[in-house]
């Protein structure tokens, strides 16, 4: 298990993207924008736990970066149909939206890490 403190700056670090990620959807979305962000921040708080899981893990050496982005990128098809089953949103929007949370979520981790 990773250390402690390891442990912590991850979640701290999970936590803080709270913002980022409404800003996330803020900005693809304008109309309905309220139910948008609503089902982003649940489809965040859902991923947290398997991000720090998997960013543990990968702190700790047993995957490899390589296994971690695969893992994340499991959870994005997840959180795809998560999002989809939350609200009625244009392919393409969601697509940037779930893309963009994607990415912010494991550049924070790998910085951390």
């Amino acid at each position: 298990m990773a250390s402690k403190s390891k442990s912590k700056s991850i979640k701290d670090a999970l936590d803080n993207l709270d913002n980022q990620v409404v800003g996330v959807v803020s900005e693809f979305v304008k109309r309905r924008r309220g139910q948008y962000e609503e089902a982003a921040a649940r489809l965040h708080q859902s991923l947290k736990e398997d991000a720090a899981r998997y960013a543990e893990m990968l702190a700790d050496e047993k995957i490899s970066k390589e296994d971690f982005e695969f893992l994340m990128k499991g959870r994005y098809a997840q959180m795809k149909i998560e999002l989809l089953s939350e609200v009625a949103i244009s392919k393409a929007k969601f697509d940037e939206i779930v893309g963009e949370v994607l990415k912010i979520t494991i550049k924070v981790l790998l910085v951390v890490i």
